[in-house]
């Protein structure tokens, strides 16, 4: 006759206590693990980078086109008084009447109108991009 045996576990206390310091079951553990530690900082690495990245990538365009913009608006929205004013008396006048009116007062892009004001307001947002940008930098490089 065969006797029956029940296999008990293995005594799990008669291990090193380093063999049971990272328990996979116990979710605790798991996530102080060493390795879990620096995939955790190497991921929040890359995304800093990559956000550091964009906003720098966003900065300097903006930075390039803001003065662009805000020249070509402040100028388009003066250049009519500028040649009236200036304008000589006679028949140049006539000259320098037309030259005004043939001046655009809005130009379309496509569904795009594009005025002097639309320019100016579009380089002061870009001036207050360049600003979020500047800041969203500061902030995320001194919150190591």
């Amino acid at each position: 006759m065969m006797e029956s045996t029940t296999h008990k576990p293995a005594n799990l206390s008669a291990t090193s206590p380093k063999a049971l310091a990272y328990d996979l079951g116990d979710w605790h553990t798991v996530a102080n693990h060493p390795a879990l530690a620096a995939i955790t900082h190497a991921t929040r690495m890359v995304a800093r980078g990559l956000v550091l990245f964009a906003f720098s990538f966003v900065e300097i365009i903006a930075e390039l086109l803001a003065p662009i913009v805000l020249v070509f608006g402040v100028g388009w929205a003066m250049l009519p008084g500028i040649v009236s004013f200036a304008g000589p008396e006679g028949q140049a006048r006539d000259f320098v009447t037309s030259v005004v009116q043939a001046i655009p007062r809005e130009i379309h892009l496509g569904r795009t109108v594009v005025t002097p004001t639309s320019l100016i307001v579009e380089g002061v947002l870009l001036v207050a991009l360049v600003a979020l940008c500047r800041t969203v930098q500061a902030l995320a490089t001194t919150a190591d």
